[in-house]
């Protein structure tokens, strides 16, 4: 069972990662803007305030969640074929947001088999790790494609293939759940779809848990500034100067790091206390960001890179475990949803919008960019996060929690 749900989530962030990883540099070489990068990066949060809830009904009430995931995986591929052959900023948003409300679904329904079939939370963060490695194989697969074709076809570009071997995995993916995944009867995913709204009562309720969510939605702010310009910080000719394949190989140094930062997370949240955790956490994702502005030497940037991995373990991992910390027991699931929509819907579209700004803001003649200019913003914003757990927030029922 283990080894299933484990290809299971290998497999997923495959998919995710394929299609994610080179499409700035695709948008880029189509000669998209900033805001017009962003905006198709922001159709995953677009799709993340209403398709999860459609498909959890669907899951609750008619089909098996495998049976979810595989039509819904089925049903990407023809749409990443079709956006793969899109060169206008419309079309190619409208292919993405087609792809984005099918696929987002099943981030969350894969948790639900993993839970229903390894209840053991230490299995399961065993079998998510396959996840992790799953990106990390990924990223260095494309590598490996950029580079081939680099040699053999240097003068065209092959940025957009991400698109065309995530389809291929989508549609892999989709004959795994359907024939291999254990099966998972209907009614086991959460059957309260506006149970956030008590979430957003416990903001007005609880000043330590306001401030929580406010310290995450300024974090959430600032992650697209990697997700959607990473690869063309590293990548842009004018700056970093790194070749395709060698940028998509350095920005998987992260999750290469996240895998270590998860083996110490429970250790560290036990000893140090959620408040410690998540502080260390934002300021890994500032120094990295800060060492992004710096821009040199190659090899203290490229190093810092790795500081990814530290940051996004132990920020959004420990921000799950201080909601469960500060959320009355009873409301939990509740606060819990809130979180999810703060950080993929409400404060990621904010920061798509932030990151597109940015970028177009700080463009220079003849296409360069100040690399400087745009990176500050997401380190002090990091920073700032960092500031108000010091001065605000108080870990004040960490006894227990991991």
């Amino acid at each position: 069972m283990a080894v299933r749900l484990s290809v299971m989530y290998f497999l997923q962030f495959a998919v995710f990662g394929a299609q994610t990883i080179l499409l700035a540099g695709h948008m880029r070489e189509l000669g998209f803007d900033g805001a017009q990068i962003s905006w198709v990066y922001a159709t995953g949060a677009l799709a993340a305030l209403v398709s999860p809830v459609i498909a959890g009904w669907l899951a609750d009430h008619f089909l098996p969640t495998q049976y979810i995931m595989g039509l819904c995986y089925l049903a990407c591929a023809p749409v990443l074929w079709w956006a793969y052959g899109q060169t206008s900023f419309l079309s190619l948003w409208a292919a993405m947001l087609l792809f984005q409300f099918v696929h987002v679904p099943t981030m969350g329904l894969s948790n639900v088999v993993a839970l229903f079939h390894q209840p053991d939370s230490q299995r399961i963060g065993f079998v998510r790790a396959w996840g992790t490695v799953g990106w990390v194989a990924i990223s260095w697969a494309l590598s490996l494609h950029l580079h081939f074709w680099d040699a053999w076809e240097p003068l065209r570009n092959h940025l957009g293939d991400g698109l065309l071997i995530s389809a291929a995995l989508a549609l892999l993916m989709g004959l795994f759940c359907l024939t291999l995944l254990p099966h998972t009867p209907p009614g086991q995913s959460i059957r309260r779809p506006l149970a956030i709204l008590d979430g957003f009562r416990l903001l007005a309720e609880s000043r330590p848990f306001l401030i929580l969510f406010a310290v995450c939605f300024v974090v959430a702010m600032m992650r697209p500034f990697f997700y959607n310009l990473g690869f063309l910080f590293f990548s842009d000719p004018h700056g970093f100067g790194l070749t395709s394949s060698l940028s998509t190989a350095v920005m998987s140094l992260g999750q290469i790091v996240e895998i270590g930062a998860m083996l110490v997370l429970a250790a560290c949240l036990r000893v140090f206390g959620w408040r410690w955790t998540i502080l260390v956490g934002a300021a890994a994702l500032g120094l990295r960001f800060g060492a992004f502005a710096v821009g040199e030497p190659v090899w203290f940037v490229i190093g810092a890179q790795s500081l990814h991995g530290v940051g996004f373990t132990f920020f959004s991992i420990g921000s799950v475990v201080a909601v469960e910390s500060l959320a009355p027991r009873q409301r939990r699931a509740s606060a819990q949803s809130l979180l999810v929509f703060v950080n993929s819907g409400l404060g990621a579209l904010a920061g798509h919008w932030l990151t597109g700004s940015a970028y177009d803001r700080y463009e220079l003649p003849g296409g360069a960019h100040d690399w400087q200019g745009i990176f500050l913003v997401p380190a002090c914003g990091c920073f700032l996060a960092c500031a108000l757990i010091v001065i605000l927030l108080r870990d004040h029922k960490t006894a227990g929690v991991v």
